[in-house]
Parts: structure tokens; sequence; C-alpha cells
């Protein structure tokens, strides 16, 4: 699905970026849109536990309350955790009867979405229909998919 970087200076603004999301039972990802200074926007589902969390000193994210498209620091979206770049391809997908070429936006125009939907929302969350995938290929590619959901990649 991607490949694996380390260092924020490797990548750019509008990279769809992902990380492992720890403790679950099978191996799935976390995915946002690197909008540059060391900050990504991402969608979160609902919180799990109604624990009370600690502000973010860098950018003020509390993972308890913050849901939906959020804009935080890259240490809140990574967790602790290894980060991955998505590679793309342009590729011809039929959706609702019609032919489609797909493939990522400059990124420019990717970082300009991200921040639209961070003010208008991605709708609800949903984690087989509508989530943090969904939102991420949206915003790179104007489609919106998820490949783990349905076992496929960019």
């Amino acid at each position: 699905m991607g490949q694996l970087q380390t260092k924020p200076e490797e990548f750019v603004p509008g990279a769809h970026i992902y990380r492992l999301m720890p403790n679950k039972p099978i191996e799935c990802y976390h995915h946002g849109i690197y909008i540059g200074d060391n900050m990504v926007i991402h969608f979160l589902g609902p919180a799990k536990k109604l624990t009370s969390s600690s502000e973010c000193q860098k950018c003020g994210h509390r993972p308890d309350t913050n849901r939906g498209v959020v804009k935080t620091c890259l240490d809140c979206f990574l967790v602790g955790q290894r980060l991955f770049i998505a590679q793309y391809i342009w590729r011809s997908l039929i959706f609702k009867r019609k032919r489609r070429l797909i493939g990522p936006k400059p990124a420019d125009e990717v970082v300009k979405k991200a921040n639209e939907l961070l003010k208008t929302g991605f709708g609800t969350y949903s984690l087989v229909g509508n989530n943090c995938e969904n939102f991420a290929s949206y915003c790179k590619c104007g489609f919106s998919i998820s490949g783990q959901v349905f076992g496929g990649s960019y």
C-alpha cells in the first residue's frame, strides 16, 4: 500500500499518510493528509472511552473530545507509530456504471480540499462506508475509497 518514511522532511504537503492502529485484532491503519509544518488533517471516529485526556502542548488536540475532521500535530497523529506514505497510481475504475480515470491531484489542491473539509466536515463516521481512509483518498484523488474495507490498494 505504501512506502515507509520516518522523517517528516522526507515528504511534502499533500501527502496521504498513514500509521498502524495498535491493539486491534486485525491489522488496520489510520489515514490523514499531511499539510506541512508537522501538521496533519484527518478524520476520527467516535471516542472509544469516556476518560479524560490532556491537551497536546503542540497543537491543542484532546483525543477524548476532538472528533470528526481534525487538525493535529504529526505526533498526535502518529501516537508513537511508524509513518507510511500512500503511493498512488492512475487507475481506471467503473463506478456507478461509468468508467473513471482516478489518480493523485496536485499537492496544493489536496491541502486545499483537506482544509475545506476541516471547516465543513466529512459526514458521519462509519468504519465500513465513511472512514479516515475514505477521507484521505477523497482529498488526494477526489474519489472516496477504502482499500482496507475492499481489500485493495491505491
